[in-house]
């Protein structure tokens, strides 16, 4: 792992793991461990951890503002790290996140959060057409089920995409691994 490389933790907020506005993202607590880990050892690696905090219109799960709408306090951020908030589902679309990295000297991003067929998929998916290596945390990103399909199936699907689209997909035990030998 190089020291031009960022983690891309996204929307990892309160209302996906509270159950208070609907019910908590598939295996909820096992990410908010997962996230915890990545985070932390991003951290001690001098990996630059950027957050981004969907803001959703009244009456949304993410609606801004709410106290739904806070990153897991269990996370962060550090009043030294970068918040970024977004109306899109990529975290590039009407933000200042590709000048944050430029002026970092990232070209290469790790992404985890949520939702991983949407936010997480349509960033990694954004970062690639920038020319960025992106390498998407395997077990660090979580959905709901649909009606089409169980949030597993989501979730496996979207990780084989990614790849077939020039994105690694690692572990969290392996992207640790890399943290500490960098």
């Amino acid at each position: 792992m190089n020291k031009r490389t960022a983690l891309l933790v996204i929307d990892a907020q309160l209302c996906a793991f509270d159950s208070q506005l609907e019910p908590a993202c598939y295996k909820s607590e096992e990410l908010l461990e997962v996230l915890t880990s990545l985070i932390q050892a991003a951290r001690t690696a001098d990996i630059p951890v950027i957050f981004i905090q969907h803001c959703g219109s009244k009456g949304q799960l993410y609606e801004e503002g709410t106290e739904h709408w806070i990153i897991h306090p269990q996370l962060g951020p550090k009043p030294s790290e970068t918040v970024v908030h977004k109306r899109q589902s990529s975290a590039f679309d009407g933000t200042n996140l590709k000048n944050i990295l430029a002026e970092l000297h990232i070209d290469s991003v790790i992404t985890c959060g949520l939702q991983s067929e949407f936010c997480v998929s349509n960033t990694s998916f954004t970062a690639l057409d920038l020319g960025l290596n992106v390498t998407v945390a395997e077990d660090g990103h979580s959905t709901w089920s649909n009606d089409s399909d169980d949030a597993a199936t989501i979730i496996q699907r979207q990780n084989m995409l990614l790849t077939d689209k020039g994105a690694k997909v690692m572990p969290l035990a392996s992207l640790i691994e890399r943290f500490a030998s960098s």
